[in-house]
Order: structure tokens, then C-alpha cells, then sequence
């Protein structure tokens, strides 16, 4: 984490580094985000036991974010240069998400850290220990810096395919349902304690459990209505560019609070005065709220029986097993399928997961050697009919047996995220006391473009000297096309080629089309 040399120099600094659980988040909540200065107090709060098993935890801020998505128009039987294909809008997915109050969210965050360090040392010695890849740290070389990403997974899973020694496989991709959602409380609470190596949980690490499963929480949309649509923003002093002072602002709709610099909907005092009747709690068995520091974690150490026999049975009929988290795939003989699918859905209602893996939710793909050719198609379960031309599909790539690409609703995705960045880029110029009506080009740049894909350490003005710019720990993750050239990279010699670079080359001329219509607007 960058740590300022004015905080370097403050008496308020007195660690060698500040640790990695604590992270500074600025999302508005109850009460006042907590800053850097807030290091110590915070510090010796969550490492007290005592403390933590008697803590009061804030109700959970709850969003709904809903995902766009799209099918193919199926009422378009015969494809014309004049009637080409087309996507329609489908039911959009919901997907709720909690936030943690700031305490809150650094206790959660101190224990995940406490916890993941309890489970690697669980899972070390474990034959299945490579299988589990989400939501750790993997190294790419053991020793060296840099770990592992989906990239790296997906390129693992598509190598053993690519590289087998068996000319007829089957490939398992199954996503379980409603994952966070649906864990068992009991079989959790189990899981926890054994990676403890206790019987039962500690009394602080019980009072974080039942903040979990016990789920209270306040709408956002109804707290900001509250308030009359205002918020408590940040602004700063005159005159001063350290000082900052705290105001309620009206704020037309809560998408616009982040550009407010919105901290909160109100403070703790007056939340537990006047709110409580917002409050809203789950009381059922299973579920713990998606988005917290914590959950990750948990999942991992939620699914370590499920993990531990799909693997040893996996491994001796010869196949492979990954994990991430509810997405999972196997590789095995042809011969093996339905012993594999089986295994699948009958660990995952067992008594030791009592999750729900859908039969829509399950693909089956083969690849085969045709005519010198190693080429894979996905399969009908029921039929077994082959589908010729629907490729396997796992962590946003898609494998044919001859080079991988990513899938094209990630392209879809970023291009509809640059054309929405044209349309706001015009409005605030038309509407902006800016009389040249700039675009700000340059962000648009950064954002949408090879110009701003390059990675690189942020350098920051030093708070002694401002004329003088010091390397912070800070980098600038560049863009989406960022990820489109490591993906390249690092999937180039199982291509042999530079086919996911190529897949991007449409975007420039995109970018220029759009950038010509948005001056027009001018």
C-alpha cells in the first residue's frame, strides 16, 4: 500500500508496513470511511479477540446490480446481406450484492487474511491442493513475483486437452447454483473449525460467523430516500490541501455519488437513532452475503470434502479436475462421461455440500481426432447428437481444439462500455461551462485504446517537495485491451500464433467511427 511521507513523518506512523488486510475502501456506508491516519486505532481494535467476540455489527448496505444480457433472435430462419443475424434483449440477471460498514469490513478483512493463511496451510499436503485456483495467490514460478489469473487456469485446463495422450475425450463444465446463496450454515461452521483444528469456533471467530449467516441489512435506494436523495459528501477546505470537511448534499440519483464524492448516507449515531426500522433481516439456513471481505474465502474452505473426492475419483480414471470457484471442469475418457457427470451431481447434493449444479447448467463437450485434426463440439446430454460450430467454453475463453480465443461477449461488453463513454462524453460537453465543448479526448484515449493498455508504476509529487515525483505502490492497471495483450501472451504458444491480439483489431476503427459521430454532435 503507498504510504505518503507526510504520514511517514507523523507520529501516527509507526509500523515498517502497513499490513495487507488493511485496505482502505470509499464507498458510501453508515458512518465516515475510515483513511490511513485511522492505521493504529483500526489495528489494535481487530487484533483484540475480546473486542471483535462482543463486536455490534452494522447493518449490510444491499445493491442490486442487474447485467444486461442477450440471445440470438431465433425468428430469423434465413440470413440475407440485407437481414443479417441479430441479438435481442433477454430477462437481465440480478445479482445482489452487501457492503460492510468500514469497521466491519476491516474485521472481516483481518479474519479472511487470518483464515486463508489456515486454509493454504490445510491444503499444502493436499493431492487436490492445484485444483482450487480462485481466490489465491498462485505463483507463476514458484519463488519469483507475479502470480497467477483466469488466463493461466483456463490455459492449464485447455493444455491437458490439447496435450493428452487419449484421441477421444470429454469435457465437464458445471456451474453451481446460486453458490453463495445456498451454503450450508452447520456445514460451514464445520469447515471453519476444522481448519482451526478446533472443535468448535473461538468466541471472536463465532461473532463473525453469525455476523455472516445472520444477515441484516438496508436497502440503499430506501436510506438514500430517507435523507431526502442527500448524502454526506466530502469537500475541501479554502485555502488548505490538506483540511477536508464533511457536508449533506442533494444529490439528484444515487448513481451520481461517487461523482459527488458521496462518504455516507448518514453518521452511526444517527442511523441507530432514527433508522432501524429500515433494517431487514434473512433468518434462513443457508447463504452468506456475496461481496464481503470474507466470503471468498469461506467458499474454499466451504467445498474442501466436495474438492478432496472429486478429485481422488477423477484421478484414477485418469482425468483432470480445476476448481474455480462454482465453475468447474473435468476432463476425462469418453468411456468415463457419465461416471464423471454422476460424480458430479451426487458429491454436490451430498451431505457434506447440499449445493445444486442444474442440468442446464452442466455442458458436455468432445474432441476428437477427424481427419487429422484434434477438433472439439459440444455435446446433448440427452441425445448425444454433436452441435457442431458451439465451442468449450471456460473462465471468458473458448477452445476448439486448435487455438483459443476469448469468448465475444467479453469484445461485446467493451464496446458497449466505449459507446456509453462517447454519449455521457457529449453530454457533459454540451452541457458543460467549458465554452470550448471539449471532449477530454484523452481520457477516451486512455480508457478505449492501445494508448492506454501499457502497465506502469504511478509516480506521485513528493508531500516535501512538491517539484519533485516519487515512485509510489500505486500502479495504473491500464485497460481492457491490457488484458487482451497478456492474454495473448500468455496463450500465444498454445496457439502459435497471435489469434486473441487479432481479435481486437476491429477496436480502433470503432473508436474512430465513434469519435467522428460524437464531434458531429458538437
Amino acid at each position: 500500500m503507498y504510504i505518503p511521507n507526510l504520514l511517514r513523518n507523523s507520529p501516527l506512523f509507526y509500523m515498517e508496513e502497513i499490513e495487507k488486510w488493511f485496505k482502505v475502501k470509499r464507498y458510501p456506508h453508515i458512518g465516515l470511511p475510515i483513511t490511513i491516519r485511522d492505521y493504529g486505532r483500526v489495528r489494535e481494535y481487530v487484533n483484540n479477540s475480546s473486542k471483535i467476540a462482543k463486536h455490534s455489527f452494522l447493518p449490510l448496505i444491499n445493491k442490486s446490480i442487474l447485467k444486461r444480457r442477450y440471445r440470438a433472435n431465433k425468428t430469423l430462419k434465413k440470413l440475407t446481406p440485407t437481414r443479417k443475424r441479430e441479438r435481442i434483449k433477454d430477462k437481465p440477471k440480478v445479482r445482489d450484492t452487501y457492503f460492510a460498514s468500514h469497521i466491519d469490513a476491516m474485521i472481516f478483512s483481518k479474519y479472511s487474511y487470518f483464515l486463508t493463511d489456515k486454509y493454504e496451510k490445510f491444503v499444502e499436503k493436499m493431492p487436490f491442493n492445484d485444483s482450487i485456483v480462485a481466490y489465491r495467490q498462485i505463483a507463476i514460478v514458484k519463488g519469483a513475483k507475479g502470480n497467477k489469473c483466469n488466463i493461466d487456469f483456463a490455459k492449464t485446463a485447455f493444455e491437458f486437452i490439447k496435450y493428452s495422450d487419449q484421441e477421444n475425450l470429454t469435457v465437464i463444465v458445471a456451474d453451481i447454483t446460486s453458490f453463495f446463496d445456498n451454503l450450508d450454515h452447520k456445514i460451514l461452521k464445520k469447515n471453519w473449525a476444522r481448519v482451526l483444528d478446533n472443535i468448535t469456533l473461538p468466541p471472536d471467530h463465532y461473532n463473525v460467523f453469525k455476523a455472516l449467516i445472520k444477515i441484516k441489512y438496508v436497502v440503499a435506494q430506501q436510506l438514500f430516500d430517507f435523507y431526502n436523495q442527500t448524502m454526506i459528501v466530502e469537500r475541501g477546505v479554502v485555502n488548505s490541501d490538506v483540511k477536508k470537511e464533511f457536508k449533506r448534499k442533494k444529490i439528484n440519483n444515487l448513481r451520481f455519488a461517487k461523482e459527488k464524492k458521496a462518504v455516507a448516507y448518514c453518521e452511526k449515531d444517527e442511523f441507530l437513532a432514527k433508522n432501524l426500522s429500515l433494517i431487514i433481516s434473512k433468518n434462513n439456513k443457508t447463504g452468506i452475503p456475496q461481496g464481503s471481505p470474507i466470503s471468498a474465502t469461506l467458499a474454499n474452505i466451504y467445498m474442501l470434502d466436495f474438492d478432496s473426492r472429486v478429485y481422488q475419483e477423477i484421478s484414477n480414471i485418469g482425468g483432470f479436475y480445476q476448481r474455480y470457484s462454482d465453475d468447474i471442469i473435468i476432463v476425462c475418457k469418453q468411456e468415463d462421461e457419465n461416471v464423471a457427470i454422476n460424480l458430479i451431481r451426487d458429491a454436490i447434493k451430498s451431505n457434506e455440500v447440499k449445493l445444486i449444479v442444474e442440468p442446464d447448467k452442466t455442458k458436455v463437450y468432445h474432441f476428437e481426432k477427424r481427419g487429422g485434426d484434434f477438433l472439439g463440439f459440444a455435446i446433448n446430454e440427452i441425445t448425444k447428437n454433436p452441435i457442431y460450430g458451439k465451442h468449450l467454453e471456460y473462465l471468458g475463453f473458448s477452445f476448439d481444439g486448435k487455438r483459443v480465443l476469448i469468448k465475444s461477449g467479453g469484445f461485446a461488453k467493451f464496446y458497449r462500455s466505449m459507446k456509453g463513454s462517447f454519449n455521457r462524453a457529449v453530454d457533459y460537453a454540451l452541457n458543460s461551462k467549458n465554452p470550448d465543448k471539449s471532449l477530454f479526448m484523452g481520457k477516451l484515449y486512455k480508457r478505449f485504446t492501445f494508448k492506454g493498455a501499457n502497465r506502469k508504476l504511478i509516480y506521485r509529487p513528493s508531500k516535501l517537495d512538491p517539484k519533485v515525483f516519487e515512485a509510489s505502490r500505486t500502479y495504473y492497471w491500464g485497460n481492457y485491451l491490457s488484458y487482451v495483450y497478456k492474454a495473448n501472451e500468455t496463450l500465444k504458444a498454445l496457439n502459435g500464433n497471435d489469434a486473441v491480439k487479432k481479435q481486437s483489431r476491429k477496436f480502433w476503427n470503432k473508436f474512430s467511427s465513434l469519435s467522428k459521430l460524437a464531434k458531429s454532435k458538437l
